[in-house]
């Protein structure tokens, strides 16, 4: 067999692998999705697609609808927009149940939401996906009742859906959690995390998630500084929410963040005193 026939082969073996691997993505793309409803009180799946149409029954929180993910239910999506928080989503059709109805996008998640009672950060990420490979830790916080600047610890854990948990402990930090997750945006992960226990009391005073710096106050009179920030969409004159940030003090200053990194999504939380 000469050089040039085996190059030629080669060359036929990859062409072939290459339009299989196309192939094979684009029947990926076309497989129905599995989003999950992240509202706390459930979400309500209509006959058609408006608040006014006639609601078939509610999701409820953390269940599961099918989308079909057909080019002509993409299409139907894509001419039905809705604003919600000053941010354009879709309404979606979908079966819960058995049922057909069509749902606000914004209200689901591909990502499950926290269980009920979940804590932090941290206890959510356990609940979607397991470590892949070893934790990364650094430093040691000492056993003694005098701290140092050495009393510092670190950790890193990447997880198998591909979400990256960074924890911080010790003399200059007090506790500090970022979990960056991949492929989401800012609204999504925002509904998502506020059913977490610590962050629900707190993500429940502004709603509306205009564009501004805000301060709301709790019942007790604690304040909580807002800021949210939107970018222009690219090819549409539509926004979406680019940050939000809240600041506030309970005896241990707190900040929570969630924003965009290119296609991934940063949550930040950090209290020191």
């Amino acid at each position: 067999m000469t050089r040039s026939t085996v190059f030629l082969l080669k060359k036929a073996l990859f062409v072939g692998l290459l339009a299989n691997g196309l192939s094979i993505n684009t029947f990926a793309q076309k497989m129905p999705k599995i989003y999950y409803a992240i509202l706390s009180e459930g979400v309500n799946l209509y006959e058609n697609p408006s608040t006014q149409a006639n609601a078939l029954t509610t999701v409820a929180y953390g269940s599961q609808v099918t989308f079909s993910n057909s080019d002509i239910d993409k299409l139907e999506m894509v001419d039905n927009p809705v604003v919600v928080n000053d941010t354009r989503t879709y309404w979606m059709k979908v079966i819960y149940n058995n049922v057909s109805g069509y749902v606000v996008k914004n209200n689901f998640a591909s990502i499950k939401p926290p269980e009920e009672n979940t804590g932090k950060l941290s206890d959510w990420i356990k609940q979607l996906s397991r470590p892949a490979g070893n934790k990364w830790e650094s430093g040691k916080i000492s056993e003694s009742l005098s701290e140092s600047e050495h009393d510092n610890y670190l950790s890193r854990q990447i997880f198998q859906n591909g979400m990256l948990l960074t924890v911080t402990s010790g003399y200059d930090i007090n506790f500090s959690e970022t979990l960056q997750i991949p492929h989401t945006d800012v609204l999504t992960v925002y509904n998502l995390i506020k059913n977490i226990r610590s962050f629900y009391p707190i993500l429940k005073l502004n709603t509306a998630l205009r564009e501004e710096n805000a301060i709301v106050k709790d019942n007790e009179g604690n304040e909580y500084k807002w800021k949210i920030s939107h970018k222009a969409q690219e090819e549409s004159e539509d926004k979406v929410i680019k940050s939000i940030e809240i600041i506030w003090n309970n005896g241990i200053n707190n900040t929570l963040s969630i924003s965009a990194m290119g296609s991934d999504v940063v949550v930040f939380y950090e209290n020191t005193l």
